[in-house]
């Protein structure tokens, strides 16, 4: 047997406890066929192999993220980023000339906002947008995707510049008017003035409402979605990354998938859930057993249950413990009762499902917890691997239950507080003396919790090496705060073998081990020689998935 590809003159981290080094592998067809010395290596050395000498920088396994929105983000790569950008006069000249690029009378889109982006205590208003835009709807998202700034002329065309009756935990902001004043929180507000967008809000339907187009999408749409999707995977294999966990999950996100996949055109692997969302019947849970059923491929597989307990810190929208300070009287906005998450976290956990469950206060958390323990007590325990999404902050007395219960800690450490160059404010006034318990990243991992990695992109960006040198970067806020810095190895391992364990994939990917899927990061530096505010320069120069070489820079 000859090998394919060989890489050596490798430092090859293969995240394997058995063998962690190498110095170089052998891939043939799909599979790792050889990892060792570069002799033993070279010794599948056929005449069409194709041999890259790595000159002694690092392969790691190919990157897993663990937390992403594909279709969303995949869109927004075509959106004008105003992030960092924080006068008036520039975003108006900004968008002046990203306008010259669209139709005239296209709907304008910025993205990667801060609730603070035009200086602190200073509102982002239906007003203040249409001094930048007044002829179109001119839309503006804030960078956590939970709230939308939309202009006059977006509001009246959406018809909610009077407002409108939502769901619980969903508001468009009423000014003294009578009017909408522009700021739109949480998917229910915001998703009539995204329909006016070209996608007619398509790549937002797994995460606002877990529903599929209606009416259904066209073969002329499905194309448009297709190569969004395709460009927005082109994107990660660009960053070594692999595989990716979609938190956004419909059917027809995994159709589109699944069709790419079947033209071998999908260059990632994607794990997509059922989205179940708190305006559900209970029993329609149970659509996520057929998910799972019809979609169990090493490419795209399905088999998890995604919800919202609660939102985000930013817009007091988190669920606490105690109320926030300054805030009297409110604890936040839960997506579901207590009672309400018990019993759909049991009944989905009764089909065997994995539930991954967004949770940022720590009354979020303490609710998510109490709901996996009650559905481990009730159906009988079992490696059910649960995860708990963010917790950006979580009590100290629940910070053992994620080992006891076997539950994965689903982190982004790019957000964290204390990361060099990320904004403390609102976070450090939401938290208060909680301090010491938030992105408690290592305090967690001390437990024996699993601990994974990712981005929640394009929340944040998408990057796996931004990500890791925030987790290995990432200050002590005040001197009573503990040490969250994570280690080089526990961080590849954060964004490798942790993502394939929470997927139940880890006897086949996450490692770089022979009879393994061929899914391989070839990198342009010695990762273990860098300084760790140096490991954001790193750069894949080969992305390998399934054996295929995706990107090569």
């Amino acid at each position: 047997m000859t090998a394919d590809l060989i890489i050596t003159n490798a430092r090859v981290i293969t995240m394997d406890k058995a063998k962690p080094f190498a110095e170089a592998i052998a891939i043939t067809g799909n599979r790792i066929t050889r990892v060792g010395t570069a002799q033993e290596v070279m010794g599948l050395r056929g005449p069409k192999t194709r041999v890259h000498d790595n000159k002694g920088n690092s392969v790691i396994p190919g990157i897993i993220e663990s937390h992403v929105h594909l279709f969303i983000g995949s869109v927004e790569l075509d959106l004008l980023n105003i992030n960092g950008i924080n006068d008036v006069a520039r975003v108006r000249e900004s968008v002046s000339q990203y306008r010259k690029t669209l139709a005239r009378d296209a709907v304008v889109m910025a993205i990667a906002a801060t609730h603070e982006q035009f200086g602190a205590g200073v509102p982002i208003t239906r007003h203040l947008l249409d001094s930048i835009v007044s002829d179109v709807p001119f839309l503006v998202g804030c960078f956590d995707h939970h709230t939308v700034w939309a202009n006059t002329r977006a509001l009246d065309a959406a018809g909610i510049l009077k407002g409108r009756a939502l769901p619980v935990g969903n508001e468009i902001v009423m000014g003294a008017d009578g009017l909408a004043t522009g700021e739109l929180r949480e998917p229910a507000a915001f998703m009539p003035v995204l329909d006016l967008m070209p996608t007619g809000g398509r790549d937002y339907l797994g995460f606002t409402t877990g529903g599929n187009p209606q009416p259904p999408a066209t073969p002329a749409q499905r194309s448009i979605d297709e190569n969004f999707l395709k460009r927005g995977i082109a994107h990660a294999n660009s960053l070594g990354i692999t595989s990716m966990h979609n938190m956004d999950g419909n059917w027809y996100q995994l159709e589109l998938l699944d069709a790419l996949n079947r033209r071998g055109e999908l260059n990632s692997r994607m794990e997509v859930p059922f989205h179940h969302k708190n305006f559900f019947k209970l029993e329609q849970v149970d659509e996520a057993v057929e998910f799972r059923a019809r979609y169990q491929g090493d490419m795209v597989h399905s088999g998890r249950v995604k919800i919202f307990m609660d939102g985000v810190m930013e817009t007091l929208t988190a669920q606490m413990l105690d109320d926030y300070p300054g805030f009297p009287g409110n604890k936040g906005a839960p997506l579901y009762s207590h009672a309400e998450m018990l019993a759909l976290v049991q009944r989905a956990d009764s089909h065997g499902l994995q539930i991954s469950t967004h949770a940022i206060g720590d009354g979020g958390v303490r609710t998510t917890l109490d709901a996996y323990e009650h559905a481990r007590k009730t159906n009988g325990a079992r490696d059910s691997r649960h995860r708990i999404e963010h917790i950006e902050l979580i009590h100290p007395a629940d910070i053992p239950r994620l080992a006891e219960l076997g539950v994965v800690a689903s982190l982004q450490p790019i957000a964290g507080l204390g990361v060099p160059g990320n904004p403390r404010e609102p976070i450090l006034s939401r938290v208060g003396d909680k301090l010491p318990w938030s992105y408690a990243w290592q305090t967690i991992r001390n437990t024996g919790a699993a601990v994974a990695f990712s981005s929640d992109w394009p929340v944040a960006p998408l990057d796996p090496f931004l990500g890791m040198q925030a987790a290995m970067t990432v200050e002590r806020v005040t001197p009573s705060c503990p040490d969250q810095a994570q280690s080089l190895m526990d961080t590849i391992h954060g964004f490798t073998l942790a993502g394939a364990h929470m997927e139940f994939m880890e006897d086949r990917k996450g490692m770089l081990k022979e009879g393994y899927l061929a899914d391989v990061a070839v990198l342009n530096a010695s990762m273990e020689k860098l300084p760790a505010n140096q490991i954001a320069g790193v750069k894949p120069v080969l992305t390998i998935c399934d054996g295929r070489v995706v990107f090569e820079g």
